[in-house]
């Protein structure tokens, strides 16, 4: 069934839709004349249409100086859309990219009371026996994914996860205390990339990064994991660097800023 159309053309929505997008997109706030001219609307079609939009909080207007601003409703309704999104959903094609630019195995993990949950994980194509398995929970200090999270915490946050790691020391490079795990996360926090390098599988070395959200909190990180024997340091490089803008990608869709 298609949706009537008034005199002017387009129908309520769309007209609703035009005034929003330039209260919203104008750098300086407009009046309502001006607004009338942008959108080519009747003034009393505007009229009724901004009344409607106020009355949703979607739109602002001040008495005061005549102008109409965005609205705190929308604020709201961004934060809904946010908290909605799923995460794996968001992240699959960057994780299938990667999956198909290295043939090595891929993670999607999030951080659950200072331990690592993965979410989601793409097999390498080549013979490669690891740890994880999705739904299966990791140390997050030893890990690529999980430094990466961590590194992105607030410090109360941070503090406690610090206190809920064990230090189990699982290979020769683990890290062995929190002065040193948290000499890494300063140093993952400027790069935005974490290294595990067989800190927590000898022989097993990953690249990883976060994945942020609109409030620059860390919701997930994903990682390219491959063995050492394989992988020379050329390669590895590039794996840091298609794991970061992958995962810069996914943070921008999850409402990150993009100069975060």
């Amino acid at each position: 069934m298609s949706v009537p159309e008034n005199k002017s053309g387009g129908s309520s929505l769309d007209k609703a839709l035009s005034l929003l997008q330039e209260v919203c997109m104008t750098p300086v706030p407009l009046r309502f004349a001006e607004l009338v001219e942008k959108t080519d609307l009747p003034k009393a079609t505007a009229h009724r249409t901004l009344t409607s939009l106020a009355d949703k909080g979607l739109v602002r207007f001040d008495e005061e100086s005549q102008l109409y601003y965005p609205g705190y409703g929308l604020l709201e309704l961004a934060h809904q859309a946010w908290a909605s999104m799923d995460v794996r959903d968001i992240a699959a094609d960057q994780m299938k990219a990667l999956w198909q630019d290295t043939g090595e195995t891929i993670h999607l993990a999030v951080l659950d009371r200072g331990e690592v949950i993965y979410i989601d994980k793409l097999e390498s194509q080549k013979s490669l026996r690891l740890f994880s398995a999705v739904g299966k929970k990791g140390p997050a200090y030893c890990t690529g994914v999980g430094k990466a999270m961590l590194a992105f915490l607030d410090e109360d946050s941070l503090t406690q996860a610090i206190q809920d790691q064990s230090f189990i020391q699982h290979t020769e490079t683990t890290l062995k205390n929190e002065t040193e795990l948290r000499a890494a996360l300063s140093q993952i926090r400027s790069s935005r990339v974490s290294l595990d390098l067989e800190e927590h599988e000898d022989g097993i070395q990953c690249a990883a990064s976060v994945i942020l959200n609109h409030n620059h909190e860390p919701i997930a990180a994903m990682s390219i994991t491959a063995p050492k024997f394989r992988v020379d340091d050329a390669r590895f490089q590039h794996f840091q660097t298609l794991v970061k803008d992958a995962c810069t990608k996914v943070s921008i869709r999850m409402g990150a800023s993009a100069s975060n």
